[in-house]
């Protein structure tokens, strides 16, 4: 498996290093700023939750932050370059695991998708290597969890299953988001016996329970906080326009709307499992992709690196997809290239790769501040085609097809 993958490997670590050596070291987004500070204080002894105020991420990061700390010093390695080779590593591993997935599937050219798809993707190379977050690593336990629902679909093996609750527990132990994946558990645990279930259950909910309540437990964080953390809002989409044409106030509002239809696309998740409505692998994978793609669509808060909570997924729905899927994935994919080239290469909050090559592109545009109604103008594109691509998702998850087009030269039926 991992021969089968290794060029593609190769062309990735590549691709990553020669950016790497473009932007210079001091090009990252305050993101990995904010890692470099956690990491700052637990060196000095300090809960980053109390110390900073603003550190609301489930205790798994922590974890693993103070682990490449440790690294960092023992090695006299600066934190962010330890912290960019580890998700450099992660991402070869989602390599690893897409190409055997595509295999599994029978889709054709899996090295080809995942070379284009991720390796030599620039929206993935400055994901990994600029913004620092680690969403990659949500991205990688996500896959590996419709992995495992994909074939319990085939095997009805109750360990499949497991793993499927198993992974998907360790993703929303790192990152709250994955939650909403957990509706696909249901035909599961339909079908399985009810101490099965109780173990799938525990697994899916154990590892953030247990987090969460060590946090509670020694008042060592906020864990209301952290359940309720939004990204920023104001600069992206909906909450973006509002802020822009003087509806600030309005936020509020939406989110609650946010709210509750985030909580209408799980139940319909749930009654599609539960009837049964989700065994093709193509309405599978397009069910796991909708309710991830329409948090940026939709959702109260965003930020860019949510494109890896959901881009493997779309790769495979591509080489599952019907014509008219497979082109919104592809626009989709090419306007957030274009989107991201351009933010990541001026914007300061984002890194801006441009500046040490180019020092008078240093927010060029997006200003200095930065001014948030310029972000939102330039998102704007990026934002309609994720609307797009949620409703083209939706009708793939329900199984509905657009109307074939008419032969040309063949006389069509009158209409009754």
């Amino acid at each position: 498996m991992l021969a089968d993958a290794a060029p593609v490997i190769a062309a990735s670590v590549g691709v990553r290093a020669a950016f790497l050596w473009f932007k210079g070291p001091h090009a990252f987004s305050s993101d990995l700023g904010v890692w470099l500070e956690v990491g700052w204080r637990m060196s000095e002894g300090k809960n980053p939750y109390l110390a900073t105020g603003y550190f609301v991420w489930p205790p798994v990061w922590v974890q693993i932050l103070y682990a490449l700390h440790r690294v960092s010093e023992r090695f006299a390695i600066p934190l962010e370059f330890v912290i960019t080779a580890f998700l450099i590593a992660v991402e070869c591993v989602l390599i690893v695991v897409l190409i055997a997935l595509l295999r599994e599937l029978g889709a054709a050219r899996p090295r080809s998708i995942a070379l284009a798809g991720i390796a030599l993707n620039p929206v993935c190379v400055i994901l990994v290597c600029q913004h620092g977050n680690f969403d990659v690593l949500v991205a990688l336990l996500v896959l590996l969890a419709v992995s495992a629902l994909l074939r319990f679909q085939r095997s009805v093996e109750p360990v499949d299953w497991i793993l499927a609750c198993f992974w998907l527990g360790l993703a929303i132990a790192l990152k709250s988001v994955p939650v909403l994946l957990t509706p696909l558990l249901v035909a599961g645990a339909r079908r399985l016996a009810p101490r099965v279930g109780l173990l799938g259950l525990a697994l899916a909910a154990g590892p953030a329970a247990y987090g969460l309540g060590v946090l509670r437990a020694l008042n060592a964080g906020d864990v209301r906080a952290v359940l309720r953390y939004r990204s920023s809002s104001g600069w992206f989409g909906v909450t973006g326009w509002l802020s822009r044409v003087g509806r600030a106030a309005w936020v509020p509002a939406y989110t609650h709307a946010a709210t509750a239809a985030f909580v209408a696309i799980g139940v319909g998740l749930a009654v599609l499992a539960w009837r049964g409505r989700l065994s093709a692998p193509h309405r599978l994978v397009a069910a796991a992709s909708l309710p991830l793609v329409a948090v940026p669509a939709i959702g109260p808060g965003y930020g860019p690196q949510y494109f890896y909570w959901f881009w493997p997924l779309l790769l495979v729905g591509w080489a599952l997809g019907d014509a008219r899927l497979r082109r919104w994935i592809e626009i989709f994919g090419a306007v957030a290239a274009a989107t991201y080239l351009f933010e990541y290469a001026v914007a300061s909050l984002l890194g801006a790769f441009l500046a040490m090559r180019f020092p008078a592109a240093r927010d060029w545009f997006l200003g200095a501040t930065p001014d948030f109604a310029r972000y939102t103008l330039v998102g704007t594109p990026l934002w309609l085609v994720y609307l797009v691509l949620t409703f083209a998702l939706a009708r793939r998850a329900l199984g509905l097809r657009a109307p074939a087009a008419p032969e040309r030269g063949r006389p069509q039926p009158a209409p009754a």
